[in-house]
């Protein structure tokens, strides 16, 4: 038998439901934009993702180690992206690859901040762009690798977003 709790728990469930988006989207970048992978160094795929490699660098916070014990697992935190961000890209240029993650959001769906692993062979730079309004803002911060992590060409990384 139900009760009058369950009831009106099961109502604002359902309608709560009911409230989510029905159809979510992803944009496959390694499809829509293949050489962006292909790109060899960070300016040249940052060229390629968003068409200008002209930035500004502010507005962007990005937390690394300075240190890399293992580049197979590296902490990659973006504390802090300007207000409206609706792309926000990893490069480094440690690996063949220089385009590392994409991620397109909501502009207010950064909350505290965006935390990935990435992979890195040797000692390199990391490079977080985002971009607001079609203007690119940067950070950037060099890891040095003690242990190379990237036993093939494929860089992986997973995503926390807090």
């Amino acid at each position: 038998m139900i009760n009058r709790r369950k009831f009106l728990g099961y109502g604002i469930g359902i309608l709560a439901a009911g409230m989510l988006p029905t159809n979510l989207m992803a944009t496959n970048f390694r499809k829509d934009k293949p050489a962006l992978w292909e790109a060899k160094t960070p300016r040249d795929a940052i060229k390629e993702l968003f068409g200008t490699n002209t930035m500004s660098k502010s507005g962007v916070k990005l937390k690394a180690p300075a240190i890399a014990e293992n580049g197979a697992v590296i902490p990659i935190t973006i504390k802090k992206a300007p207000k409206g961000a609706t792309t926000i890209a990893i490069f480094q240029d440690a690996d063949p690859e220089s385009a590392t993650a994409v991620f397109t959001m909501h502009p207010r769906s950064l909350g505290d901040g965006l935390s990935v692993r990435i992979k890195m062979q040797k000692t390199g730079k990391v490079i977080v762009v985002a971009q607001v309004d079609g203007k690119l803002y940067y950070d950037e911060q060099t890891v040095k690798v003690t242990i190379g992590g990237c036993g093939g060409w494929f860089t992986s990384y997973s995503l926390k977003v807090r």
